[in-house]
């Protein structure tokens, strides 16, 4: 009976905050829907916002909506420089605005080595201001399991500045020494310094970059992982700074990852106390840990504080996620535990942080005839963690939110922080319902909210895993949205409750771009009557 009185004073609360906090909406007019290709949206300072289609054969094409959310500029963007018709060659290593203008920064695989282009774009007109070829790793680009890529060019932003870094990676260079070479550039795009990164060890027959930090015009930091074999023997991640006017690296190993097996990263620059971020994930067959894949891959995941001057190791935690169990155990009367790969990390303004994860499991299916065999790779993605750190380490709260949602293609850990920078890569053979899937973690001052499109059926299920459907399909779903506080979630459809009619409104996650000064979140909506679809441009204001 408590039990019951409980629940239900809590619903109360939920149902008081939930209307208290209904996003306002607005829209553009309707256009055909985009598909055939990947979709970005890129919002200006200026209150313009840039929506970027690349499609398959047809090249990149830019429309541009003004202050009043109305269609003003439509442009077919070619290239001097390379073939835009070729879009399956092509990465997308960023999308920034840049000295007001929008930077598209472009990965050519031509012949597999990887080669940096950079477009330059009007803010108002969309028309292309300028491109210039950046330099090439080097190397072949060479793919192993369907997707991963030890050749590759990284662009990382100041997200204080316009000031930026190119990070060319050749991971089969015989030489340690010249695997991995740096460009800083400020926000006119002047070089500022160019610098080979020396090896931190001269046995590391295996060095891989996994993260950077630009400070400014002053500084660059980036994160390494060595060892001096391909199985993690004698394994460290490094952090190493690059001043401006230097060429020498001043290298540091993090000493708690001693035989460290690989490991990814994210990097960033705290500021509120004057210290480097770093969030680690090592593969590992240890019990502590998440865990992505089929057969259960585990993963060892620390938050790291790092000093940005000496770059001495001032604290680190294990992310064990205890939070996100609590509330399983209380919230969703579940025994089972989270088993979420950490994905995404995020300072906030009062200096803790929340790390954004997702439970993913890897397959493979092979369709074998009497001559021959193919396989498909898929990626599952299921439940939703969101872990929220104090500045001292410990966990403030956590929540878990359900969801089981199946992709084409492989995952890689950390995709979600990429999707935030704007890298995609047509290598990775995703098919176009793809950007459908995943979810969106969207941050305000008073607020936090996550999103995601469901099948309609599932709004009721978080409780009950067993009879939850799985998303296969994008053509009837909605957009689910959940706001967090600090007992629970208070639960809507983001765009309204469909009830029993046919219909269905839903957005392109990876399409999405968030203004964080205004809350204001943007991206492609597809709303759906019966047979008809038609998409919108779509902006929502949360409190």
């Amino acid at each position: 009976m408590r039990k019951l009185f409980y629940s239900l004073i809590v619903l109360l609360i939920s149902t008081a905050q939930l209307l208290a906090q209904a996003p306002h909406i607005e829209k553009s007019e309707a256009f055909d829907e985009p598909d055939n290709g990947y979709n970005k949206v890129l919002m200006m300072k200026n209150g313009n916002t840039l929506f970027f289609h690349f499609a398959r054969k047809e090249g990149i094409e830019i429309n541009v909506f003004n202050k009043a959310r109305k269609l003003t500029s439509t442009k077919e963007i070619e290239s001097e420089l390379w073939d835009t018709r070729k879009m399956k060659n092509i990465t997308v290593a960023g999308l920034y605005e840049i000295n007001n203008e929008a930077v598209l920064f472009i990965v050519v695989s031509e012949d597999r080595e990887p080669t940096l282009y950079r477009m330059r774009f009007n803010s108002t007109t969309g028309g292309r201001l300028g491109e210039n070829e950046l330099g090439s790793t080097g190397g072949k680009t060479r793919r192993f399991a369907g997707f991963k890529e030890y050749n590759s060019i990284y662009v990382e932003k100041d997200p204080e500045s316009d000031n930026y870094a190119v990070i060319f990676f050749n991971g089969f260079a015989s030489d340690p020494d010249e695997k991995i070479k740096v460009i800083h550039f400020d926000g006119t795009h002047k070089r500022l310094n160019v610098a080979t990164y020396d090896s931190p060890d001269d046995n590391f027959k295996y060095l891989r970059y996994i993260g950077a930090v630009v400070d400014g015009a002053n500084r660059v930091f980036i994160a390494t992982y060595g060892a001096s074999s391909w199985s993690g023997r004698e394994g460290h991640v490094f952090v190493s700074r690059l001043k401006a006017g230097e060429k020498k690296w001043v290298n540091k190993a993090l000493d708690f990852s001693e035989d460290f097996k690989d490991t990814k990263s994210v990097m960033a620059y705290n500021h509120n106390d004057n210290s480097l971020q770093l969030l680690t994930l090592s593969y590992t067959k240890g019990e502590m840990a998440f865990f992505s894949g089929r057969g259960r891959i585990k993963y060892m995941s620390f938050l790291s504080s790092i000093d940005p001057e000496s770059l001495d190791l001032k604290s680190v935690k294990p992310i064990a996620g205890q939070k996100i169990n609590e509330y399983a155990h209380t919230a969703l009367n579940t025994d089972l535990d989270y088993h979420g790969l950490p994905q995404q990390m995020i300072i906030n303004k009062d200096n803790s942080t929340t790390i954004l994860s997702e439970e993913i499991r890897l397959r493979a299916v092979t369709t074998r005839t009497q001559n021959s065999s193919h396989t498909r790779y898929y990626t599952d993605l299921g439940g939703i963690g969101v872990n929220e750190i104090n500045s001292d380490g410990t966990e403030r709260s956590g929540y878990w939110i359900r969801k089981q949602q199946e992709a084409d293609g492989l995952y890689e850990p950390l995709y979600i922080s990429a999707r935030g920078k704007g890298r995609w890569s047509y290598l990775q053979g995703f098919a176009d319902h793809n950007s459908y899937l995943s979810y969106d973690y969207i941050f305000t001052d008073k607020n936090r909210y996550i999103i995601f499109n469901d099948d309609n059926s599932n709004f009721d299920r978080d409780e009950d895993e067993k009879k939850r459907k799985t998303v296969r399909r994008v053509g009837k779903l909605n957009t689910f949205c959940y706001s967090l506080n600090g007992t629970g979630v208070n639960k809507s459809f983001l765009f309204g409750d469909p009830g029993e009619n046919d219909i269905s409104n839903s957005v392109h996650i990876d399409a999405s771009d968030i203004d964080k000064n205004t809350g204001t979140y943007c991206t492609i909506m597809v709303e759906r009557d019966g047979r008809d679809r038609m998409a919108k441009m779509v902006w929502i204001k949360f409190e």
